[in-house]
């Protein structure tokens, strides 16, 4: 499994947890035994724990950094795409927040709307930004 592939799956647990409104640490940890392998399912596990735990402040600041859509109106793709980039941005430090950012433009051009990719990359950009 390579890191592109379990980001994948990551978004798709996020995306999941959200959907079924199982945003709890239980299920982040099921879902990412089940679903991730190798040294990739510590490290997932990780990055949903800490994703879950700070689901506050992460919202928080999207929907201040986003000029047209608030995270409850927000495509449940793009909030877990968005999810996940700040989630590396902001608790593994080894990923570039370029790095996070590029990636999370390019699962959205895989899995989302032709728009989400620029929508994403714009209020990813803003939150780097702000916290500078």
């Amino acid at each position: 499994m390579t890191r592109n592939e379990a980001r994948e799956i990551l978004m798709q647990i996020l995306y999941e947890m959200d959907t079924t409104k199982t945003m709890d640490l239980e299920t982040a940890e099921k879902l990412s035994q089940e679903r991730l392998s190798g040294n990739h399912k510590r490290r997932g596990l990780k990055l949903l724990t800490d994703i879950v735990r700070n689901l506050e402040d992460i919202d928080g600041e999207i929907n201040r950094n986003s000029r047209s859509w608030k995270t409850g109106r927000m495509p449940k793709v793009d909030l877990a795409i968005m999810r996940l980039a700040l989630g590396e941005i902001k608790f593994d430090e080894g990923i570039p927040e370029a790095v996070s950012i590029n990636e999370a433009v390019n699962l959205a051009k895989k899995f989302s709307l032709d728009k989400s990719s620029g929508f994403i990359n714009g209020v990813l950009g803003a939150v780097v930004n702000s916290n500078e």
